[in-house]
């Protein structure tokens, strides 16, 4: 299992897809499952999904994830508002260097 974020973009004035944590569930990206969805939408215009995947591997899992947001995407009433910005398994090296050299 995999936890993979995909940042999106919005077309100012633009609402999020109704139900869009349960369609991109729904999505068959085989041979890998998008299992839950958490909709972070705390930043205005800046939706955050995170997206746990069962798959064999990481790079798997990020291509599932990637396809399953595209495809709702796609089928939105106004699908030209939302791109994909980034789809990926995170690492925030910089907070992690900065604990490492606190005492």
């Amino acid at each position: 299992m995999y936890l993979i974020h995909a940042q999106l973009a919005v077309r100012h004035g633009e609402t999020l897809p109704a139900a869009l944590p349960e369609k991109i569930c729904s999505q068959d990206v085989e041979p890998a499952s998008v299992e839950y969805v958490v909709l972070h939408d705390e930043v205005p215009g800046v939706p955050v999904l995170g997206l746990f995947v069962a798959a064999a591997d990481l790079g798997a899992a990020e291509r599932a994830a990637e396809l399953a947001c595209l495809r709702v995407l796609a089928a939105a009433p106004s699908p030209a508002a939302w791109t994909v910005v980034r789809c990926e398994a995170g690492f925030v090296a910089e907070f992690y260097e900065w604990r490492i050299g606190d005492p």
